[in-house]
């Protein structure tokens, strides 16, 4: 602490006139200080006056009220002078002065003397502070600036002169702690501090390792952008000069530009890519992301003119990201609903907060209405709970989005493992089926070779007795045996596709070839010969409409369907008549059979299509409507049943026109 005997001889008269002075004089209580000097002080901002010219102006009234420096008059820090009157008011009884200590809280200041001026013209030098020199523990009290301990004696005036070039914030306090009250509140400041910084770098921790096992980049670049903030924050605070380069004082100056602008650069990248459809990204993330190297020239610039300007471009670079991320958290939210609806937020109060800090650099003491330091600390805590919350909800719902579309895919998987399961048996039925269905026809081959004989014997019986009939039981007759004939032989005949040795082979489609095509009025016609005595006998009437369309199917398989339809009819059919006829489709024709039997419900003709499956009056064996189906979808036709109780029943099998 410098002490200046004799300030100059011309003050002694200046003294005499203070009671002329119209400033508000601070009344100390005995062992007690004054935690707030700020409303109590009075202002003179002029860089080129010295000490005597200041206390000259300051004891003849030219001090103001409000403090009228500017961070725009030129592109240095500004520059002020702050005074304010100290009266002991404690009663000389022979006590010793009391010990006080002059603190200022003022984030970034650049440089700060403090002086006391005592009634008898004796001025101190309490403290010469400057960021351009090395940093000295003994003039700092945690975050704030302190001078060492002076004494003002009981009923003692003094007058308190401090001069200090701001940083980038206004934003200050002042008060005059004895030396028990300076530790309280160094404590207190202390215990603050290190709960913040344990706090946020807790959630830092937790937010890098979180993402990191998630793999979630744009959360890791958030992260890494939240450690700039508080590496930004320690700065304000005065950590990196203390703890890092106390030794290298011109370190200040470009890690502050650096973390300031580096806060704005990573806001641009997470933006950008936040907004990137795929590897090359839209041309709206691009144009984000690009804003990135208007940081880095920030930057570039601020090392050559580090100053008000490059600060004031610096802050309005993260007012512009946080606009950025306002407007990629749109996007998200349009694209993945109101999950994002905190991100729209969090960038809306980070933009309204960049906007007002400008203000407050700009306007200076007169926009303050909280500490910049304790204003930017609550938002970053408020930023970094809110963006870790609202981040690790999305990444959490992201999750469980694919967990749940993993369990539908193994449902899916164990769905078609059962349908494989299902398939397998369905093929050893089918091929169980098969075995006997070639059972089945090695059975009716070996019936027809032995019916083939009797047969012929029959007919040829029948035709050396043909001459006694009449010609029209003889065509019957004819007909009939020619049927039989076919039947037997078609039975005979082995099935497409299967070996010698009973496997199954493809069909050669060639060597199959196709049927003629011939009138369908023959099939008609041979089926109402066929059944049409029968039918009298019964008293129905068997009629048929005839039909100038062609077929190429062949004729066994449709006489067979339809002789059995037809017989089926007239068996089951009390009264009425039997109706055997066409129906025009285009390209295909319907052969109708209809009766006006006592008709089927939709169980009764699923049963009847099953083999072997019989009314309780049948006196058959439950094949003919079986054979009938079965033929169809042998052969490609389809055979469909429309019955009604009461009213008949009615069976149409669908088969392609060949002209």
């Amino acid at each position: 602490m410098t002490r200046i005997p004799h300030l100059w001889l011309p003050l002694l008269f200046c003294l005499a006139l203070t009671g002329l002075v119209r400033a508000e004089t601070v009344n100390l209580q005995p062992g007690r200080g004054v935690s707030d000097l700020k409303p109590h002080l009075v202002y003179l901002s002029d860089p080129s006056a010295s000490l005597g010219d200041v206390l000259k102006r300051y004891l003849a009234g030219g001090f103001s009220r409000s403090l009228k420096a500017s961070m725009l008059d030129w592109n240095f820090a500004p520059e002020a002078w702050a005074a304010v009157e100290i009266f002991n008011a404690t009663l000389d009884d022979g006590r010793a002065p009391d010990p006080l200590v002059l603190t200022v809280d003022l984030p970034l200041v650049s440089e700060l003397d403090a002086y006391v001026i005592r009634q008898s013209g004796f001025t101190e030098n309490l403290i010469n502070y400057s960021i351009f020199e090395p940093f000295e523990p003994q003039d700092h009290s945690v975050t704030r600036l302190r001078t060492p301990v002076f004494t003002v004696a009981p009923q003692e005036k003094v007058t308190v002169l401090v001069n200090f070039k701001f940083g980038p914030f206004q934003s200050f306090k002042m008060a005059l702690e004895t030396p028990a009250e300076l530790e309280a509140s160094a404590f207190a400041s202390g215990i603050t501090h290190t709960a913040f910084y344990a706090f946020t770098i807790s959630c830092l921790i937790f937010f890098f390792g979180f993402h990191l096992a998630m793999k979630n980049w744009i959360g890791l670049l958030f992260a890494v952008q939240f450690s700039v903030g508080l590496a930004f924050i320690a700065y304000i605070d005065g950590l990196w000069f203390r703890f890092f380069f106390p030794d290298r004082p011109e370190f200040q100056s470009p890690v502050g530009f650096f973390l300031l602008f580096a806060l704005s650069g990573t806001g641009f990248v997470i933006a950008g890519r936040s907004l990137a459809g795929s590897a090359r990204g839209s041309p709206l993330s691009r144009a984000l992301t690009s804003l990135a190297l208007l940081s880095a020239a920030g930057f570039l610039v601020s090392l050559y003119s580090p100053g008000t300007y490059a600060a004031l471009f610096g802050y309005g670079l993260v007012a512009l990201m946080f606009a950025a991320v306002f407007l990629a958290s749109r996007s998200w939210r349009a694209h993945e609903g109101a999950i994002h609806l905190a991100g729209l937020l969090i960038s809306a109060l980070g933009a309204v907060f960049i906007l007002l800090l400008i203000a407050a650099v700009v306007l200076g003491i007169r926009a303050e209405v909280l500490p910049v330091a304790t204003a930017v600390k609550g938002l970053f805590s408020v930023l970094l709970i809110a963006t870790m919350t609202s981040l690790t909800a999305h990444i959490i719902n992201l999750r469980r989005k694919h967990a749940d579309a993993v369990r539908a895919q193994m449902a899916a998987l164990e769905a078609e493992a059962k349908s494989s399961r299902d398939l397998l048996v369905a093929e050893r039925n089918y091929t169980r089926a098969q075995e006997l269905a070639r059972l089945r026809q090695r059975q009716l081959a070996t019936a027809s070779h032995d019916l083939k004989q009797p047969i012929a014997s029959l007919r040829l019986s029948f035709e050396n007795l043909a001459g006694e009939l009449t010609p029209d039981v003889r065509q019957r007759l004819t007909e009939a045996f020619d049927y039989m004939e076919a039947l037997s032989a078609s039975y005979l005949e082995k099935p497409a596709g299967e070996t010698e040795d009973g496997g199954s082979d493809t069909p050669d489609p060639a060597a199959s070839g196709r049927p003629e095509i011939y009138d369908v009025s023959l099939v008609l016609d041979t089926v109402q010969r066929m059944f049409g005595e029968e039918a009298v006998s019964k008293g129905l009437e068997l009629r048929r409409i005839s039909s100038s369309r062609k077929i190429d199917v062949a004729p066994v398989v449709v006489l067979r369907i339809l002789s059995n339809l037809v017989a089926n009819a007239v068996n089951y059919t009390e009264r009425g008549k039997v109706l055997i006829g066409v129906r025009n489709r285009g390209e295909r024709i319907d052969l109708c059979v209809l009766d006006t039997g006592k008709g089927m419900d939709e169980n009764e003709i699923r049963s009847f299509s099953e083999a072997y499956v019989k009314g309780e009056t049948s006196e058959g064996h439950g094949l003919g409507l079986a054979v009938c189906f079965d033929l169809a979808r042998e052969n490609g036709l389809t055979l469909t049943c429309r019955s009604e109780r009461s009213r008949g029943t009615g069976f149409f099998l669908s088969l392609p026109a060949a002209g």
